[in-house]
């Protein structure tokens, strides 16, 4: 299974209930664009397995990085 470049997701997929998205989801874009926050991405990217189960944490998280530019 392939993902879209624009990350999307249904309502009720697993990934929204998932810390990654808990946390991040509550912050705005500018908020992000802070090196620390970029470097928590980051982070929680090396962190995760790479696994099936961990796919759709990890596209939510790198379209996150692939968006920062844009707002930056």
């Amino acid at each position: 299974m392939g993902y879209e470049i624009n990350w999307n997701v249904n309502a009720g997929d697993p990934v929204l209930s998932s810390p990654q998205y808990q946390k991040y989801s509550q912050m705005t874009f500018g908020e992000l664009a802070a090196p620390e926050s970029w470097m928590e991405i980051m982070t929680a990217i090396k962190d995760a397995r790479a696994s099936r189960e961990s796919a759709a944490v990890i596209n939510y998280l790198v379209w996150l990085l692939r968006t920062l530019p844009m707002v930056g």
